[in-house]
């Protein structure tokens, strides 16, 4: 039976975590509930008392995936195919299973070394509007040079992206932990930043961005690696997610490695 999750709160990841923490695939799945980007609805599957599949649909475009081997995946692929035409986020193990076509991957990857001290990066407290600035610069210029979007609209979409991002990353994610390291010089110029959630035991980095001015010169790994450090110490598992093989081999220096793969495609009607 599948059912639609009618209150979404700060607790509702955690409380799935049982079902669906002990792979890398299933804490990104329900990273993506709560994350900064609108969630439009979410669904679980049910046999019994046990939770069987989570979906998530977000941005009326995408719906990320992850099921246990109890899951009825024909029920699921039907569930999924009914949502419309969705560019779907699920484990590479279960594509097949729920008729999906992978045209592409993403690559999930675990720290899996300790860091040793570098260069320091320091954690930011207050004052994050260079911060939300600085990862979204690219995506606010592609928004700017659209003709449809009117300057002082422009304003108001960036004024309210802003305080939504904040918001959340303020009280963290899950109404847990969120951590945001950057390399600044001066008060306010921000070189590169990077930004970690946490559920449960398991450590998402979720943002990483360096002025464009400022690339190649190892701030964006002065970043990463003060978040694992001081994440490592308490013996949690550091992941994040990349899709292409020049930005896995600049983690892979890091420290970290391929665990597993995420598969993006689409249901075969």
């Amino acid at each position: 039976m599948i059912k639609l999750i009618e209150n979404l709160t700060d607790k509702t990841a955690l409380q799935l975590v049982e079902f669906f923490g002990s792979t890398v695939e299933g804490i990104y799945v329900l990273i993506s509930l709560l994350d900064y980007t609108s969630v439009d609805g979410a669904w679980i599957q049910t046999q019994g008392d046990d939770v069987t599949a989570l979906v998530i649909q977000k941005e009326m475009s995408k719906v990320f995936v992850t099921a246990n081997s109890n899951a009825d995946y024909y029920e699921l692929g039907d569930f999924i195919s009914r949502l419309g035409g969705m560019v779907i986020h699920c484990e590479s193990k279960t594509t097949a299973k729920i008729g999906m076509t992978s045209f592409s991957k993403i690559s999930l990857m675990v720290l899996n070394k300790k860091i040793e001290a570098g260069r320091n990066s320091v954690e930011l407290n207050d004052n994050f509007r260079p911060v939300f600035d600085l990862l979204t610069k690219s995506r606010q210029n592609i928004i700017k040079d659209s003709v449809m979007l009117k300057s002082k609209d422009f304003k108001k979409l960036s004024e309210r992206a802003y305080k939504e991002w904040l918001s959340r990353t303020t009280r963290g994610i899950f109404n847990g932990f969120t951590t945001v390291r950057a390399v600044k010089s001066g008060e306010n110029s921000i070189l590169s930043v990077a930004v970690a959630d946490k559920l449960g035991n398991n450590i998402y980095i979720r943002d990483v961005a360096t002025d464009s001015d400022f690339r190649k010169m190892g701030y964006a790994s002065d970043c990463i690696s003060g978040i694992c450090r001081d994440f490592m110490c308490e013996g949690d598992t550091v992941f994040l997610a990349c899709n292409d093989l020049a930005t896995e081999n600049f983690y892979k220096k890091i420290g970290f490695e391929r665990k597993a793969y995420l598969d993006l495609g689409i249901i075969e009607l």
